[in-house]
């Protein structure tokens, strides 16, 4: 009886905590413009649309001040670097295919243009290659890099030697 005392309190607070840590998708700020976490559509090129209409994909990004922060660089798909998705590509809200596994372009001669790598819906990482196979830049979202706001970058040198290291633009937030 007493391990039922200690349990049920010990659930209720639980369960109220991680519903308090919930944070709530689509929101606006007083100025109207769009912050925190997006259901963002995209297409089969994996470009961010402004609507769901033509959309065959969708991914969770973050906003400040209506900039969306999971940008993944210029490697999307086109019909000259088709997008190549993941076996797994099959999880569904509604019609649209949340974002998960690992997304690629390949050039002519059939090595990696891009590669995008992304869990439920997040982006873990986004790199582009030189035609060479050489890395060009990889971008890095993780909490280390101070995800969601901002996410490491790396750029490099056509004989593979780091150029730049630093963060991806963070915009100014409104108070």
């Amino acid at each position: 009886m007493f391990r039922l005392f200690i349990l049920i309190p010990f659930v209720v607070f639980a369960s109220f905590f991680t519903y308090g840590q919930a944070e709530p998708f689509n929101q606006f700020d007083v100025d109207g413009k769009k912050k925190g976490w997006w259901i963002t559509y995209l297409n089969d090129n994996l470009e961010v649309l402004k609507d769901s209409s033509n959309a065959t994909h969708y991914m969770y990004n973050f906003y400040i001040n209506d900039n969306y922060t999971y940008r993944f660089g210029e490697g999307y798909g086109s019909e000259k670097h088709p997008m190549h998705f993941p076996e797994n590509d099959t999880s569904k809200l509604g019609k649209y295919v949340l974002l998960d596994g690992k997304y690629s372009t390949i050039y002519k001669d059939g090595s990696i243009r891009s590669e995008l790598i992304a869990s439920s819906g997040v982006l873990i990482s986004f790199k582009k290659y030189y035609p060479n196979g050489e890395l060009k830049f990889e971008i890095i979202y993780s909490t280390e890099c101070g995800a969601p706001k901002r996410h490491c970058l790396k750029e490099y040198k056509k004989d593979g030697s780091l150029k730049f290291e630093g963060f991806t633009w963070v915009p100014k937030q409104s108070d």
